[in-house]
């Protein structure tokens, strides 16, 4: 099995809207990059808002990204504002 990384990987944002994530928004852009036919898709990635979300919420975007990504492989960032 060859382990290399090739191809498109997609970086989407992570939609906020009215302080909240907009999960409905989110899964649409998911959808459209599996569609798309990228290679992998990377939630919550180095772009938008994310280190600003709480663990429960940088949670919940994950597991949107993984029930709507399709056989798609999906890569999650992690990271944070401050070490504590």
């Amino acid at each position: 099995m060859d382990s290399t990384f090739t191809g498109l990987s997609a970086f989407p944002l992570t939609p906020i809207t009215d302080d909240a994530v907009d999960e409905r928004a989110f899964v649409g852009l998911i959808e459209r990059l599996a569609t798309a036919g990228v290679d992998s898709i990377t939630a919550l990635g180095s772009t938008g808002s994310y280190a600003y979300l709480t663990a429960a919420e940088r949670a919940r975007v994950a597991r949107l990204a993984v029930e709507h990504a399709g056989g798609t492989p999906v890569f999650v960032g992690v990271g944070a504002l401050r070490t504590s």
